[in-house]
């Protein structure tokens, strides 16, 4: 089953059964990122974990509103993995700070992985899927 949700020029799509694929396109901003992080939190709710694939191929300028939102919402969220492949050097080593950044905010049930493309992201949100159903929490890494 897969659920595909747009907002503005960004979207969501869901992959049962524990899967969600974030595509954030164009400017970013608060409201755009504050759509999708209360859409991503009502429906991960109900999951014991979830895996996140972030596809930043088509982000342009993100702003310091939205970095905000996204950092600071992570204790949300069930246990997760966040994948991250694409962008520009520039919206690679943002992502790497805002990851650092929901760390220090207290985000720390999750790992987060900084992929060369989707293939090698997708194999391992699988590897990661198969230790949290086993029960390991990133916590205890």
């Amino acid at each position: 089953m897969e659920t595909r949700v747009t907002f503005g020029l960004s979207e969501m799509i869901f992959e049962a059964p524990d899967t969600f694929v974030m595509k954030p396109r164009g400017a970013f901003d608060e409201e755009t990122a504050s759509a999708m992080i209360e859409h991503l939190v009502a429906r991960a709710e109900a999951l014991p974990f979830v895996l996140l694939l972030m596809d930043l191929t088509s982000l342009g300028v993100i702003t310091p509103a939205a970095r905000h939102v996204l950092t600071s919402n992570g204790h949300r969220l069930p246990p997760r993995a966040l994948a991250i492949h694409g962008g520009s050097f520039t919206v690679r080593v943002m992502s790497q700070m805002m990851a650092r950044a929901s760390w220090l905010r207290g985000s720390r049930d999750r790992w987060v992985w900084h992929s060369p493309n989707e293939a090698a992201a997708r194999a391992w949100l699988d590897e990661k899927r198969r230790a949290l159903a086993a029960g390991v929490r990133p916590s205890e890494r």
